[in-house]
């Protein structure tokens, strides 16, 4: 009986123990904007980062869904009242910024974002030398120059490089006066058309015509849609012109090359913040990061259709290389 009676307390006190750990709230969280392949290599770095530097910690990890219970999966999110929230994407971090903003200034959390493409624009920052008292993060922006240096490393007789883009759109509009600024250093002309929605990417490239000599493809969701991309790479090809993007999955469908952010960086980019604001460094002295190392990508099947022939040197140094 005494030893039915210990087992009992027993596990009384091991249920107690794992009812008191469970109500200490988490001081991280991890917020995606959505669920899929895009956003794993961040995470999986910025949880490796993270325990690499504190092994007890284990952030949970979150989903938005893009429908109309992501205000419900925020405030769930919030009521657990962490120290930190990582929000990983455009959405989650605008989701946050949203659903914090009237909390009282003792129950905000820290947001640090990444995957971002310009937290100036979208208001998440004061600058890029000045973060917020409650979001500070890693912006995915890449500066056109690097971009352009690499695609006349590739073909050094692109003098006039096209652009579509959507001139309401306030991420699009600041990309686009960068890199006006830096073709004019670089002695190459940009050349832009403007789109406001898909439907318009023809009437875009149709004023591009025998006047570009390379096309840049931006983030810009009016031209960078499925769509639209294979309009203007039917554009190009036609042409016979070389086509920059950003992301390798561009380049697996026929764009010429690709140069782009280590998206595995972002994640320990963002945990570098954490461990900062957890080390108790207010979040408004800490700088808005950027992509420190840059990856590339070459499509050599699209370089023989175009006549182009890219530098051993260059596809050595790739992230990857595709010949289809």
């Amino acid at each position: 009986m005494q030893q039915s009676i210990t087992g009992w307390l027993w596990g009384a006190w091991l249920i107690l123990c794992w009812a008191c750990a469970n109500a200490q709230p988490a001081p991280v969280l991890i917020l995606k904007s959505r669920e899929g392949a895009l956003y794993e290599p961040v995470v999986q770095s910025l949880v490796n980062e993270l325990k690499r530097k504190t092994p007890d910690l284990n952030p949970p990890i979150f989903s938005l869904t893009g429908s109309k219970t992501d205000a419900e999966i925020v405030r769930n999110l919030l009521e657990r009242k962490p120290r930190v929230i990582v929000a990983i994407g455009t959405d989650a971090a605008l989701q946050l910024k949203q659903h914090t903003h009237s909390l009282p200034e003792s129950q905000r959390p820290i947001v640090v974002f990444t995957m971002v493409l310009d937290p100036v624009a979208l208001g998440l920052v004061p600058g890029a030398e000045q973060s917020d008292p409650h979001f500070v993060g890693v912006a995915l922006t890449v500066r056109p120059q690097r971009q352009f240096r690499a695609l006349l490393d590739v073909a050094p007789q692109a003098k006039r490089i096209g652009v579509v883009y959507n001139p309401n759109d306030a991420t699009s509009t600041r990309l686009i006066q960068q890199a006006r600024d830096d073709a004019e250093k670089l002695g190459i002309q940009l050349v832009e058309a403007s789109a406001t929605k898909p439907e318009e990417v023809p009437q875009a490239l149709n004023t591009l015509k025998n006047q570009i000599d390379a096309f840049w493809l931006i983030p810009d969701p009016v031209c960078a849609a499925p769509q639209p991309f294979q309009q203007i790479q039917a554009f190009v090809s036609e042409r016979k012109l070389p086509l920059l993007a950003f992301s390798d999955s561009y380049v697996r469908r026929g764009a010429l090359m690709a140069v782009g952010p280590d998206l595995a960086e972002q994640g320990v980019l963002a945990a570098e913040l954490v461990q900062q604001i957890l080390n108790g460094t207010p979040a408004e002295t800490l700088p808005l990061l950027t992509p420190r190392r840059l990856l590339s990508y070459y499509n050599t099947a699209q370089a023989r259709r175009i006549g182009i022939a890219i530098p051993d040197m260059l596809l050595n140094l790739a992230e990857k290389v595709f010949d289809q």
